[in-house]
């Protein structure tokens, strides 16, 4: 693999993991019916909410304000559980469809394990950065005054 496509700045890399994630979409689209992906945009639907969380949990931990970080950890956490819990649960169910149609069903599960992947692996990152900050290994980043 290029060292280039580790480079997130770089336009062609982007283009082209956009391209094929895209391409995967639409020949779901194109050769199933919306029950196709129907489940899948649920799933991706709830793990964007569980980003969001993760995200403002880390800005009130990095800005000094870990107190109020229960407020959007404990939701986090129970999307993240009741959503990732429904993934696998989706995946056994295209798993027994594989034998009907396997090109589109194994795309099915590609995707659907590559959009868990992402979400596992930034919440993971997420809270080492919180472990990170509250252990004092890295400077809590008060706001500037106005």
């Amino acid at each position: 693999m290029s060292p280039k496509f580790a480079q997130t700045d770089w336009l062609p890399g982007a283009m082209l993991s956009t391209a094929v994630v895209t391409a995967g979409w639409g020949y779901l689209v194109w050769t199933g019916s919306i029950d196709t992906i129907w489940p899948m945009f649920g799933i991706a639907n709830q793990l964007l909410s569980v980003i969001a969380l993760a995200l403002v949990t880390t800005l009130l931990i990095n800005t000094g304000r870990a107190r109020y970080a229960p407020v959007t950890l404990l939701p986090m956490l129970f999307v993240t559980a009741t959503t990732m819990t429904a993934g696998v649960q989706i995946l056994e169910q295209f798993s027994a469809l594989i034998a009907r149609n396997p090109a589109k069903w194994i795309l099915n599960i590609a995707l659907t394990v590559f959009v868990m992947t992402c979400v596992a692996t930034l919440l993971l990152m997420a809270a080492a950065r919180w472990v990170a900050v509250l252990g004092g290994m890295i400077p809590v980043r008060h706001k500037e005054p106005a």
